[in-house]
């Protein structure tokens, strides 16, 4: 079972005990909206069968809680067909998602041979669009996706990370 450590941090694999804090944060409208694929009102029940039936964390496929000690679970980053993540709203604007996403980034480049990863999120997240970004994330096209939160099609910006951008912005780093 991969777990992965930053400063702050702890990314590890789902518990059946992590569903009542997963279910409260994504039943949370103002994380919801944001989050294309999951439905709305987000249950015990579905948070149950989703944390079940999570991956186990590979570099193909996985999905971490974030954990932040003494706190517990405050969000989740996902890593499928695209790098996917929310924080509970009382801990945003702290650099978490920036922090948990970049391990994940770094470990899937460490650990499989893809050349890029994609993500993509609504055309007005201005928050997930500039983490993105500031990540090294690139933006390569636009599409519209049911969210199921909404209720109707919303306009999606996709982006992509290619390993040899994501290796030139660390060694910037360590610079």
């Amino acid at each position: 079972m991969t777990e992965l450590h930053t400063s702050r941090l702890v990314l590890r694999p789902a518990r059946p005990g992590d569903a009542p804090c997963f279910a409260l944060g994504v039943s949370d409208f103002a994380v919801a909206r944001w989050l294309t694929p999951l439905p709305f009102p987000f249950t015990l029940a579905m948070a149950n069968d989703w944390l079940r039936l999570a991956p186990a964390n590979g570099p193909d496929r996985s999905m971490f809680i974030i954990d932040l000690p003494g706190r517990g679970l405050i969000g989740c980053v996902a890593l499928n067909n695209e790098l996917g993540f929310w924080i509970a709203r009382q801990h945003w604007g702290r650099g978490y998602a920036f922090e948990a996403a970049r391990a994940v980034i770094g470990w899937h480049f460490a650990t499989s041979n893809t050349d890029h990863i994609s993500a993509s999120a609504h055309h007005d997240n201005r928050a997930s669009l500039r983490l993105k970004a500031k990540l090294g994330f690139e933006e390569v096209g636009r599409d519209m996706r049911f969210s199921h939160a909404l209720q109707h099609n919303v306009q999606h910006v996709l982006t992509r990370l290619t390993r040899t951008r994501w290796q030139m912005m660390e060694s910037k780093q360590c610079a």
